[in-house]
Formats: C-alpha cells, sequence, structure tokens
C-alpha cells in the first residue's frame, strides 16, 4: 500500500481527465471566434458591396434614390458559418425595401464631423434625406440570423445564440482629370421667374430644352459673376505651385495636359483676364497666332478632324493660304452681304441673357431653331445637302425651347461621319479638314485619332447664389461638369466693336466670348459620355 502511495505512474493521464472538459471548452469558444470572425467579414462585404452601389447614384438627381435602391437590389451576397449544420449554412443576401430584410438602409444629408463619433439611431432619424436631390450618403447595416455557437453553457448545457452585425457608409465622388482650367456660370441657374433652381440645368437637358441652343460665354470682366459668365481655375503642377502664368495657361487651353485633377464637389477659382485663352484655344480651330505661330516642338496641338469655322483663306490669284484667314460671314458684325459661302454656325432664332434676379445679364442665351439648311447652302452651294439628311440626337416635340431638329454638333458629326468636312465651299476655298497645321514644316499637326478638340469639359458653378464669397480666389462648389463644344473660335473685337446678333439685338463687346452648345453633363440627366474625362465613383467613408 505503501508503494502504490509512492507510485506516481500514470497521473499525468489523471491530470488530462480533470482538465480535458476546460480544453474542450476552449476548443469549442476558439472554433466558434472563427465562425464568428468569418460570418463579420461577409456580412462586411456584404455592407460595403450595398452601400457603394447604392451610392453610385447619390448624383443630387430628385430620383435618386429610388436608382439607388435599385441598383442595391441588383447585388447579391451570401454570409456563411452562422449555423452548424443544415441550409443556412450558407445565407444568400438580397436587399429589398421591406421590414425584415437583412439590411437596414438610411440615406443620409450629413455625417458627424468626427469619423470616431458613432452613428445613433437618434443622428440617422434627424438627418434623413427627404428626397434624393438630398441624399449625400447611405448608410446600411447588415445582420442576418443570429450565429448558432458551437460552445454550450454548462449550467444549462444548451448553446447560446449571438447576434452579429456589419455596417457601412458610402457616397459618390468624381473627379474631372486632362481637360483645360475652365469654369462657366450656370446659364441655368434661375427659372423664368428669378428663382433659383439648383437642377434646372438637370431636367432641362433631360428633357431636351438645351439640345441645339448656343450659348454666348462672356469673361467675368471685373464684376461679380453673372450666368453665361466664364473664368479660370487653379492650376496645381505637381508640386504644389498654383502660380501658373498667362503661357501655361494659353497651352492648357490649347491642348497641353493639365496635371490638375478637379473635384466633383468643389473647385478653386483663379483670378485673370479670361481673353489670354483665345490663341490657345484657336489653335483647335487650326489657327496658330501670337505664341502658337511656331508650333514646332508643341506636340500636345491638336486641331479638330472638322474645323469648318467661316473663315476665308487669303488668296494669291488661285493660291490658298489656309495660315492666313480672315473671318466671312460669321453672325458678329462681319456679314458683307454677299453670298460668298464662308459660312459658320448661325445663332438661334433669338438671342437672350439668362435670367437673373435683377436683371444683370452675363452670357447670351439661344432658343428657337436656328437655319440648319442656309447654313448649308451657304457652304456648299444651294441644295447640294439637306437638313434633312441629318438625324437629331435628340427628339423633342414643337414649343421646347430646344432645337427641333439638329444641333450644331449634330452637323459637325454628320460633316466628319460623310466626308463633308473635306468638300470645298464653292467660292474661298474653306476646307473642314485642317490644312495650315498639317503644312506645317519640319512637323505636321494633324488631328489625333478618336479625339475631338472642340469638345470641352468645364465646371459649371452657380455663380450668383455663390456671389457673396466675392472676386479673386475662391471655393465654389460644383453644380455639375459639362462637355462644351466649340461652335466658333474666339474672335478678337476692339473695345468698340457693335455686334449685332441675328435677332437684331446690338451689344457693345470688350471681350473675346466662347460659343458653345452644351452636348452632355455628369448627373442625373446626362448621357454618359463623360467617363473619358470625369472619373466618377463610389467611395466608403466608415
Amino acid at each position: 500500500m505503501r508503494g502504490f502511495r509512492r507510485d506516481q505512474r500514470g497521473y499525468v493521464f489523471i491530470l488530462a481527465l480533470l482538465v480535458m472538459p476546460i480544453f474542450i471548452g476552449y476548443a469549442f469558444i476558439i472554433i466558434d471566434i472563427g465562425r464568428g470572425n468569418n460570418a463579420h467579414g461577409d456580412l462586411q462585404a456584404a455592407a460595403d458591396a450595398v452601400a457603394l452601389a447604392g451610392a453610385a447614384e447619390l448624383d443630387g438627381g430628385p430620383d435618386a434614390i429610388e436608382r439607388a435602391r435599385a441598383a442595391m437590389a441588383n447585388v447579391t451576397n451570401t454570409v456563411s458559418m452562422l449555423a452548424r449544420s443544415g441550409s443556412d449554412m450558407e445565407i444568400t443576401l438580397v436587399y429589398e425595401d421591406n421590414n425584415g430584410n437583412e439590411f437596414d438602409v438610411a440615406f443620409l444629408t450629413d455625417l458627424p464631423a468626427e469619423d470616431t463619433t458613432p452613428l445613433t439611431t437618434a443622428f440617422i432619424n434627424s438627418n434623413r434625406a427627404t428626397g434624393g436631390g438630398d441624399a449625400e450618403y447611405v448608410y446600411v447595416r447588415a445582420q442576418s440570423r443570429d450565429l448558432d455557437t458551437a460552445f454550450f453553457n454548462p449550467a444549462d448545457l444548451l448553446s447560446p445564440s449571438v447576434p452579429i452585425a456589419a455596417s457601412a457608409v458610402a457616397t459618390g465622388t468624381s473627379a474631372a482629370c486632362d481637360v483645360p482650367p475652365l469654369y462657366i456660370c450656370n446659364p441655368f441657374e434661375f427659372d423664368s421667374t428669378g428663382a433659383y433652381q439648383g437642377d434646372l440645368l438637370q431636367t432641362s437637358f433631360a428633357n431636351g430644352d438645351l439640345h441645339g441652343r448656343l450659348i454666348r460665354l462672356h469673361p467675368k470682366g471685373n464684376t461679380t459673376e453673372s450666368p453665361g459668365n466664364f473664368g479660370y481655375l487653379q492650376v496645381d503642377d505637381g508640386s504644389g505651385n498654383t502660380n501658373a502664368g498667362a503661357n501655361n495657361i494659353r497651352e492648357y487651353f490649347a491642348g497641353r495636359t493639365n496635371p490638375t485633377c478637379y473635384e466633383a464637389g468643389e473647385v478653386t477659382t483663379k483670378p485673370g483676364a479670361a481673353t489670354g485663352i483665345r490663341t490657345g484655344l484657336n489653335t483647335r480651330f487650326d489657327l496658330y497666332e501670337g505664341n502658337f505661330n511656331n508650333t514646332n516642338g508643341k506636340p500636345y496641338l491638336n486641331p479638330a478632324p472638322n474645323v469648318r469655322k467661316g473663315y476665308r483663306p487669303a488668296a494669291s490669284g488661285p493660291n490658298l493660304n489656309h495660315c492666313n484667314p480672315t473671318e466671312g460671314d460669321d453672325h458678329l458684325g462681319n456679314d458683307n452681304g454677299v453670298d460668298d459661302f464662308v459660312y459658320g454656325f448661325p445663332d438661334n432664332a433669338t438671342m437672350t441673357p439668362p435670367n437673373v434676379p435683377g436683371g444683370v445679364g452675363g452670357g447670351f442665351i439661344g432658343s428657337g431653331d436656328w437655319n440648319v439648311q442656309n447654313y448649308l447652302d451657304e457652304v456648299y452651294g444651294p441644295g447640294v445637302y439637306t437638313a434633312g439628311a441629318i438625324t437629331p440626337s435628340f427628339t423633342n416635340s414643337p414649343g421646347d425651347p430646344g432645337v427641333i431638329g439638329p444641333s450644331r454638333y449634330d452637323v459637325y458629326r454628320h460633316e466628319i461621319d460623310n466626308g463633308w468636312n473635306a468638300v470645298p465651299t464653292p467660292v474661298g476655298g474653306e476646307l473642314g479638314t485642317p490644312q495650315c497645321g498639317a503644312s506645317n514644316n519640319p512637323t505636321p499637326i494633324t488631328p489625333i485619332p478618336g479625339t475631338d478638340s472642340r469638345v470641352l469639359v468645364a465646371a459649371i458653378i452657380d455663380c450668383v447664389t455663390q456671389a457673396g464669397q466675392g472676386g479673386g480666389i475662391n471655393d465654389y462648389p460644383v453644380n455639375s461638369y459639362g462637355s462644351i463644344f466649340l461652335t466658333r473660335p474666339m474672335i478678337s473685337p476692339s473695345s468698340t466693336t457693335l455686334v449685332t446678333l441675328d435677332d437684331g439685338t446690338t451689344f457693345e463687346s470688350h471681350d473675346s466670348t466662347i460659343d458653345v452648345e452644351i452636348i452632355d453633363i455628369t448627373g442625373f440627366g446626362g448621357n454618359g459620355t463623360l467617363e473619358e474625362f470625369v472619373r466618377e465613383e463610389a467611395i466608403l467613408v466608415r
């Protein structure tokens, strides 16, 4: 007996039996932790995916929330390991707008200033968006069934269940890159009663009300910006230098790559005389003046594939000099009364200042049709081509302020697609294909395939609404980015030039104007053709 008491053989086995329940309990806990982490990861991925899908639709449109819900419903996710066995080992999660769905969604107008501040129910309820135009963020909480644990309670031998959830907040953002540093004051900031309409630009574009309407943009000058003005944006050269000189600005407008990407929501303006861009912008029309007389060493110069503009080449007998043209009948006080077949795009039937409270005007906006057939007859000869052969890109009903037939951009593209730009005018010899740059020696300047230098992207700002910031350098919210078609080169009138519009309106012009059609915009109502310049994406912010 004494020997048995001293015998130590097998004590490890006894100790193992004593601690085995503890080891088994820890094993179950570790298994549950792993399963819980796996399920939480699946739920977090699901919340992220649904939030990003919804945020991509938050473009300020009145139907943004409806489109966001539809986009979220197209996203399918799974969560695994919540159950120990059976069909619930993997659960498919699909967003549905009803009670009891695995996703709880809220569209918010704001977030707390600090990321560490929790999103309480009270905060969410007090910051819910009332409509698509107010929705800036989408909050998503994902929670499926509870986790069935493998660990059991020693007291009652029952396995408890543990709720697992994940949340995410996303918003939409975009940036415009490789665009000239140009902003224009929204010509459609106010309705006909003078009331501010933040989404009038978008709804008007979607309705076709902007189709074919010529917009004459004026430089800001020394006064507060008004609808229809244009100006510069700050340029950052990548090293923090924002003091780009006049020569650099001109080159950015001529096609040199702008090193700055501009945020979708806000841009910084740059003071300066906006007329300084004329020589740079006109290179896109195959016009090389001033600093661009010598085009060698400037590979970024890129004329458009169709530069027909109503400019008569200089003639010496039968020889035509396309590098020394003069304006023909271009509807800005230059009509000589003779059908010389040198003709630029005409105005709309009516040209009026934008709707601005107090009657302060900026640019001019066209309404009513423009004479497409007269343009074709003047350029190519009577009856050679007919307006009916050109398909409008937007068909709107009679009575709308937009043009019923083809826009100037439609005609321009039709000329390119059918080779009309290579047809010389019957008298005067203007060609739509670039002639001056192509004759450059030793390096011809010809259009770059796949690009169109007469289409620019500009930030569109509600200038009057932001006028309280004053002049100089300011940060302005962006209403939209727009692609604009340059209908004419920038002219250089003297301070005494009296401009007569097609409708008989006259005004004294001291500065060059940019005459454009808006062919697309970002946000709701747009055609989605700006992806090349404007990078739109949704990002997670929580």
